[in-house]
Parts: structure tokens; sequence; C-alpha cells
């Protein structure tokens, strides 16, 4: 292998498998473990969730801001440019729509704006999680795949159809048991990802 060979790679394919599952193993652990400690708490953010105006608007900013970095890949972030292949002429063009689509999505688009902006969030926070389990071994690699798709389904459901989530969650918390049978659920599987990511990864 060359030694500039990592000149042709994306940021996303240079990111270890275990690294990959100590992250995601120890976010679900985390997210579970306090939706399951504090539920008032958490239920009472998330019922409010899919109206507020403020956390929509910096969660967008934050996808937007993200997805400019992978079209510029300016200064350390250039690891993260994306090839555009046919569009690559117009990749200014994009650069430029990021901050203006996120205003226009602010002011004109207040409406069940969070949801959009979470599965926008989830499509792109997906993405380096497969590229880090993308044909690895062993068979355990499995458990970030299909998270990922889980998260991607649901992102995509909640962008075209946003109140999909507001439905979602309304449902969830009426359900007393089945919040707690999701949260140890999430813990469960972090535990698992985190055990391969220590053991086989």
């Amino acid at each position: 292998m060359p030694e500039n060979f990592t000149q042709f790679l994306h940021a996303y394919d240079m990111i270890p498998l275990s690294l990959a599952g100590y992250i995601l193993g120890a976010i679900l652990i985390l997210a579970h473990a306090i939706a399951l400690i504090f539920p008032q708490k958490v239920q009472g953010i998330l019922s409010r969730s899919a109206r507020n105006d403020k956390a929509a608007a910096l969660l967008l900013a934050v996808d937007f801001l993200w997805f400019a970095i992978m079209l510029g890949g300016w200064g350390p972030f250039a690891p993260m440019k994306v090839w555009l292949y046919e569009f690559e002429g117009i990749r200014g063009l994009l650069i430029i729509l990021c901050p203006i689509t996120c205003i226009l999505l602010i002011t004109f688009v207040k409406d069940l704006l969070f949801p959009r902006a979470l599965g926008m969030f989830g499509l792109l926070a997906a993405a380096p999680f497969l590229y880090a389990a993308f044909l690895e071994d062993p068979g355990t690699r499995l458990l970030i795949p299909i998270w990922c798709y889980a998260v991607i389904t649901l992102s995509i459901f909640w962008i075209a159809k946003p109140y999909l989530y507001r439905n979602m969650v309304a449902a969830l918390l009426a359900r007393p048991k089945l919040w707690a049978q999701l949260c140890i659920a999430g813990i469960a599987y972090g535990i698992a990802v985190l055990v391969s990511a220590i053991l086989y990864w």
C-alpha cells in the first residue's frame, strides 16, 4: 500500500471499529440510563421537543454546519471532504446554499421543525458508524449497522412526516412500562456493543 494511500480515504474510513464501539456503547448506556433513572425529566423534555423552536434552530444549524464541512473540507477538516462525482461542478453553490437554506427553514418552516432537524442529524450521525463497521470482522460488528439502519429508517420518516415523531413520543409517554422496557433494552444493547468492542474488535 502506498504511503500516501490515506489521502484518498475519507475521515470516516479511518475510524477503527473498536473506537466506534466504545463511543456507541457509551452513548447508548448513558442515554438510556438517564432516561430510566430520571423518567419524568426526560419525558418532560420529549413532550415539548416536537415544537421546541430554539432546539430545532440549534440542531438544524449543527446539521448544515456538518454538511458544509463535508462539502468544503477546510483546513483540519480536509479529510472529511466528500467527492460529488458528476455534481462536483456545483460544490461552491451547495456550500453557499447551506446557510441560506438553514435560515429559510428556521424562518418559514417552524411547524414541527425539530423532528426534521433530528432526522437530518440521525442520517449524518449514522454514517461514521456504518463506515467503521463496513466489511470488518467479526460478525458481532453487525450490532453497529443494525442500530444504524434503525436510526436511518426513523430519521427518514421524521424528515418526510414529522408528525410521526410527535405521535410516537405521545404513544411512548402514555405507556410507562414500555418506557422502562425500552430503556433497559437500550442499556443491554449498549453493553453488548461495548463488551464486543473490548473483547473482539
